[in-house]
C-alpha cells in the first residue's frame, strides 16, 4: 500500500485566491452536515438509523455527507463473517461519549438541548443537522478527484477558502474514502447476510486526526493534493473502486466539523460552474386558470461561454396542470440547451398554469455544464399550491421499511370517504417552505402524519403549526411514541416543543405503551366520537407497537380510550374559539379501514363548522325560512349541504340535485346551528336559529 501527500501551494489573500480557485466559492456559505454514524452488523435497530440518515441526506442533496462506521461489539465478526472494522473507529468513537448503538455525531458538535456529549440517538439527528444547515461556515470545502485505473492511484485535489476567521488557528483536512454497495449480514432490517451497506467508511487517507493545517484567517486559499493508492480489499472485503466515495471534511479540532463533502472517487468535483438567482418569493399561491411565475437569472461561472442543458422537473403536478421555463422568448416544458456567456446574468421565468386540481406541485430548476459534466448539478426549487382546504403533510424520518408517506394512502381514503373536495398531500420539505414563507395561512386544516418517527416534533415545526393555529386553522395530529419522543427520547424534547404539546394539543404524556395497547373505544357521551365503536389497534411497524398513553390538559376532552378503560386515553380534542385540534396517540393506519375513515370524517365535519369559519364564506347561502322550527328551503343544486349543532356534531347530511331543497329539521333541539354547502364553486357557512 503506498501513500504520499503532496503539498502543491498555500495562497493567503483575496485576489490571490479569487484567481487561483476552481473547486470552492469565496462567498459565505451555509456549513454542510457530516453524520457520522457508529454502527455494525449485529445491530437490531441500525437499519433504523440508517434509513433516517439516508432520509436526511435525500432532503438536502449535497449538504449532508454521512460516513458510517462499524465500530464496537456490534460489529465483531464471528466465523466466517467480514470484517468491516477500521484502525481508526474505536478512537473516533471513543472521543463521543455514545452508550448505544446506533449512535451518530452530527458535525461532532455538542447540542445541549439533546446530549450532553458529541453522540445522539438517531432519533435527533435531523433536529440536530437543521440548526447545523443554518450556520454560516467559517471555511469552505471543494474537492476534485481522479484515478488510475492500472495501478489504482487515487488523486484527491483540496481547496479551502476561509470567509471569516477560524475560532482556533490551527484546524485539521479530514480525507476518507467510502465505499456503498457492500453486501454483508445484518440481525435488523430482514435481509439477513444480503443487507446492503452504504457509506461505509473503508479508510482514512489523511491518518486518524487529519493534516493540520495553520493559515486559517479570512480570505485564506488552501490548495492540497492527496495522492493513495487503493488496496483490492481491506480486511479480506473487496474494494470496488466505482462503488468508492471520497469524504473530505474540515475540523476545528478533533472535534468540532465545520463543513465537508462528498465526492465520487473516480472523476468527482465541486467545480463551480453557475449561480442562480433567488425568487422574490419561493411559494405561489396559484388559481385554476392563471399563471404564476417566477423570475430568475443564471450566471455562467467559467472563464468561457459554456452550453448549459437546463432542466425543468416536477413533483406531483397534476396531469391537468401546465409549467415550463421561458429563456431567450422560448418557453421549454422540460429541457434546453442554452449556451450562456461568462460574467453576464441572463434572465429566465418558471410559469406555472393549474386547473382545477388540488396540489402543493415542487418545480426543480437545474442547470448542468456539458464542458464539465461531473461538476455539480446548479438546482433551484419553487412551489406552487393550488386549491387546497385540507393538507397532508408527511412528517420528515423514516423507519426500516418505510415513512410517513408509506401510509398516505389511507389518509386519502378516509378523505374520500368523507367526501372531502379539495385536498392533497406535501411532504416535509415542502411543509418547511410554506411554513417559512407564511403561505399555510391559505389552508384550512392540517393533518399531521407523524406515524413512527424522529424527531416527532422539533422547534421548527412546532413553530409553524403554532403560526397555523394561532391564524384560525385546525390540526389533526396523529402517530405513535409522539409523546415519547417528547418527553422521554434521550432529550429529544425541548421546552419549545413540550410547550406545544401542553399548550396547543391540550395533552399531558403519561407513558409509552405496548402491545397490550389492542384495542381502543371512545369515552361515552363525548359529543363528536361518542357514538363510535371500538376498534382494534394493530401492529404495522414490524414488531415496534408504542401507542402512547395520554391524558388532558386544561380545556382538552378525552375522546378514546385504550383496553375499555377510563385512566388509559389514547386521544384527545380541544378547542378555545380561535382553533381546533385532535391528536391521537396512535396511528390511523393501526386501525381497521372503516374506523380510520369514520374518525377522520368526524373530524373533518368538527373542523368545519363554529372555528374560523369565517374565512370560508365565498358567497350567502339562500335558506329561509330562518329562524324556523320544521323544515328550511335551501338554494343549492348540486351540492353537499351539511347541518351541525353549536358544539361541532353533524345533525344532517344530503347531495341536493334540484335548485330548492327542502330539509325536514322537525327533530332538532331549538337552538343556534351551522348550515355547510360545498359544491364546485362554493363553499359556504350560515347560521340557522331553530325555535
Amino acid at each position: 500500500m503506498k501513500k504520499s501527500l503532496l503539498f502543491i501551494a498555500l495562497f493567503i489573500g483575496f485576489m490571490v485566491s479569487l484567481q487561483a480557485q476552481t473547486l470552492v466559492s469565496t462567498e459565505v456559505q451555509k456549513k454542510n452536515v457530516v453524520l457520522e454514524e457508529f454502527t455494525g452488523i449485529h445491530c437490531q435497530y441500525c437499519p433504523e438509523g440508517h434509513a433516517i440518515a439516508q432520509a436526511l441526506q435525500n432532503e438536502n442533496p449535497g449538504d449532508v455527507v454521512l460516513i458510517n462506521i462499524h465500530q464496537g461489539s456490534f460489529a465483531i465478526p464471528s466465523g466466517s463473517e467480514p470484517d468491516f472494522r477500521t484502525p481508526f473507529g474505536d478512537a473516533i468513537a471513543n472521543q463521543t461519549g455514545l452508550t448505544g448503538y446506533p449512535s451518530g455525531t452530527i458535525n461532532r458538535h455538542v447540542f445541549p438541548d439533546l446530549a450532553s456529549v458529541t453522540a445522539l440517538s438517531r432519533g435527533a439527528w435531523t433536529t440536530a443537522a437543521g440548526l447545523i444547515l443554518e450556520e454560516n461556515s467559517p471555511v469552505n470545502v471543494g474537492a476534485s478527484t481522479s484515478y488510475d485505473e492500472a495501478t489504482r492511484e487515487l488523486t484527491v485535489n483540496v481547496e479551502l477558502y476561509y470567509t471569516s476567521d477560524s475560532p482556533e488557528g490551527s484546524n485539521f483536512i479530514q480525507v476518507a474514502l467510502l465505499q456503498s454497495g457492500i453486501v454483508g449480514p445484518q440481525t435488523g432490517g430482514g435481509m439477513g447476510n444480503n443487507y446492503i451497506h452504504n457509506h461505509m467508511l473503508r479508510y482514512l487517507i489523511t491518518d486518524q486526526w487529519g493534516e493540520e493545517i495553520t493559515t486559517t484567517t479570512a480570505g485564506s486559499f488552501v490548495q492540497k493534493t492527496y495522492v493513495y493508492t487503493i488496496p483490492d480489499n481491506f480486511t479480506d472485503v473487496p474494494c470496488i473502486v466505482e462503488d468508492c466515495q471520497v469524504a473530505v471534511f474540515v475540523t476545528e479540532s478533533h472535534q468540532e466539523v465545520y463543513s465537508g463533502v462528498e465526492v465520487a472517487a473516480i472523476d468527482g468535483t465541486t467545480l463551480l460552474t453557475a449561480a442562480l438567482s433567488s425568487p422574490e418569493e419561493f411559494v405561489l399561491i396559484g388559481e385554476s386558470g392563471s399563471t404564476s411565475t417566477f423570475e430568475l437569472n443564471i450566471t455562467n461561472l467559467l472563464p468561457a461561454a459554456d452550453d448549459f442543458e437546463l432542466t425543468l422537473t416536477n413533483e406531483n403536478q397534476p396531469a391537468g396542470w401546465n409549467s415550463a421555463f421561458v429563456v431567450d422568448g422560448m418557453a421549454y416544458d422540460e429541457t434546453a440547451i442554452v449556451n450562456i456567456d461568462p460574467g453576464n446574468p441572463k434572465d429566465f421565468s418558471i410559469e406555472v398554469t393549474p386547473d382545477a386540481a388540488s396540489a402543493v406541485v415542487k418545480y426543480t430548476f437545474s442547470a448542468q455544464s456539458l464542458t464539465h459534466p461531473n461538476a455539480p448539478i446548479v438546482m433551484m426549487s419553487v412551489y406552487v399550491m393550488s386549491e387546497v382546504n385540507d393538507l397532508l403533510v408527511n412528517n420528515q424520518g423514516a423507519w426500516t421499511n418505510g415513512d410517513p408517506a408509506s401510509f398516505q394512502q389511507d389518509y386519502f381514503d378516509a378523505f374520500d370517504y368523507a367526501n372531502m373536495q379539495k385536498y392533497t398531500a406535501c411532504d416535509y420539505s415542502a411543509f418547511k417552505m410554506l411554513g417559512a414563507e407564511q403561505k399555510l395561512n391559505n389552508v384550512y386544516n392540517i393533518y399531521f402524519n407523524i406515524g413512527w418517527t424522529f424527531p416527532s416534533f422539533t422547534d421548527e415545526n412546532v413553530g409553524y403549526l403554532a403560526t397555523f393555529l394561532d391564524a384560525g386553522g385546525n390540526l389533526f395530529v396523529a402517530g405513535q411514541d409522539i409523546g415519547w419522543d417528547t418527553w422521554e427520547n434521550d432529550g429529544n424534547g425541548t421546552a419549545i416543543t413540550r410547550a406545544f404539546y401542553t399548550d396547543y394539543l391540550s395533552a399531558d404524556y403519561k407513558a409509552d405503551g405496548s402491545t397490550a395497547n389492542n384495542s381502543a373505544s371512545a369515552y361515552p357521551g363525548e359529543e363528536i366520537f361518542g357514538t363510535m365503536t371500538s376498534f382494534s389497534i394493530t401492529d404495522v411497524y414490524g414488531g415496534n407497537m408504542y401507542p402512547d398513553q395520554i391524558s388532558p390538559l386544561g380545556e382538552g376532552i378525552s375522546i378514546f380510550k385504550y383496553n375499555d378503560s377510563d385512566t388509559k386515553s389514547a386521544a384527545v380534542r380541544v378547542t378555545n374559539g380561535v382553533y381546533k385540534v385532535v391528536y391521537l396517540g396512535f396511528d390511523p393506519s393501526m386501525i381497521p379501514a372503516d374506523d380510520r375513515n369514520e374518525l377522520i370524517k368526524r373530524t373533518e365535519d368538527w373542523f368545519n363548522v363554529s372555528v374560523g369559519v369565517g374565512e370560508l364564506v365565498t358567497e350567502d347561502i339562500k335558506l329561509y325560512p330562518n329562524p324556523a322550527s320544521d323544515y328550511i328551503n335551501i338554494e343549492a343544486p348540486n351540492s353537499k349541504v351539511q347541518i351541525y349543532n353549536s358544539i361541532g356534531l353533524l345533525m344532517l347530511e344530503v347531495n341536493t340535485s334540484d335548485a330548492i331543497s327542502t330539509l325536514n329539521i322537525a327533530d332538532f333541539n331549538p337552538g343556534s346551528y351551522f348550515i355547510r354547502v360545498t359544491s364546485q364553486d362554493k363553499n359556504a357557512v350560515e347560521t340557522l336559529i331553530v325555535y
